[in-house]
C-alpha cells in the first residue's frame, strides 16, 4: 500500500524544519504553568508571553491536546478555544491533537471517556462524530481556523479501548470505523477551509511500524493528508 508524504515530524528543532511548513511547539500546558507563577523569556532575558517568543523566533505553528472531559477543566474544549485566541492573535497557527479520552492517551493506555463507556461499538462510532464535529464548529464559531486536526494520538495500538484495540476481537474493523467516522466529521464541520488531517503514532519516523499499521487497517475511506 502507498502511504501518504512521511513528516519525519511535526515539531522539531528549527534547524531541521528549514523546508517543512509547520515550525513550532506543544504548548498546551502553557496555562497551568502560568497559574503555577511560572514565566518564559526571550534570547535577551526579557519576560515576554510565550506565543510572543515563538512568533518573533520564527514559529508558525503551535499544538494543542484536546481531552473529552478531563479532571478539573484542563485541556477540555473551553480550555483549548481559549489558548487558541492567544494563539491567533500573536499570529500562530493551530494543531488540535484529539485524545479521545479524559486524559492522556498513548500506545499503552488509550482510555474510552467516562461519559463513554457504556456505548457500543455503533454508538461510539457516531460519539466520535459527534465530538469531534462539535468541536471543530465550536472553533469555527469563534472565528478559530485549525490548521492540522489529529485523530486519535499514539494510536500505533488503537484508539478508544476497548473496543478500538487493534489487537481485540475486530480491532482493524473497529479502529478503521471510528477514524473513517473521525474523518468525515472533519470533513462535515462548518470549518472553512478545512484543516488537514493527520494520523498520529509514536515513533512515526519508523518505516517498518508504519507500514504495518497502515496495512493492517487498510485506510477505511479516510482522507489521511498528514502522518507524524
Amino acid at each position: 500500500m502507498r502511504l501518504p508524504t512521511l513528516l519525519s515530524g511535526l515539531l522539531c528543532a528549527a534547524t531541521a524544519l528549514a523546508a517543512l511548513p509547520y515550525k513550532g511547539a506543544d504548548w498546551s500546558s502553557v496555562p497551568i504553568e502560568e497559574a503555577a507563577g511560572k514565566t518564559y523569556k526571550n534570547a535577551a532575558g526579557q519576560a515576554q508571553p510565550l506565543e510572543t517568543i515563538l512568533k518573533n523566533s520564527g514559529a508558525n505553528t503551535v499544538r494543542q491536546r484536546i481531552w473529552v472531559n478531563p479532571s478539573g477543566g484542563n485541556y477540555n474544549l473551553d480550555y483549548n478555544v481559549k489558548l487558541a485566541q492567544r494563539a491567533k492573535a500573536a499570529g500562530l497557527g493551530i494543531y488540535l491533537d484529539f485524545h479521545y479520552s479524559d486524559n492522556w492517551a498513548d500506545p499503552g493506555k488509550q482510555v474510552v471517556p467516562a461519559a463513554w463507556k457504556s456505548l457500543n461499538r455503533d454508538a461510539l462510532i457516531q460519539q466520535v462524530y459527534d465530538y469531534t464535529k462539535n468541536v471543530l464548529d465550536t472553533f469555527q464559531s469563534k472565528g478559530i481556523q485549525l490548521k492540522v486536526v489529529s485523530i486519535g494520538n499514539e494510536i500505533t495500538s488503537g484508539l478508544i479501548f476497548p473496543i478500538g484495540k487493534l489487537s481485540g476481537t475486530d480491532g482493524p474493523k473497529n479502529v478503521a470505523a471510528l477514524l473513517k467516522s473521525a474523518s468525515k466529521a472533519v470533513k462535515a464541520s462548518t470549518m472553512s477551509p478545512k484543516p488537514k488531517i493527520m494520523i498520529h503514532l509514536d515513533n512515526g519516523w519508523n518505516w517498518s511500524t508504519q507500514q504495518w499499521w497502515y496495512d493492517t487497517w487498510g485506510y477505511a475511506g479516510c482522507v489521511v493528508v498528514v502522518n507524524g
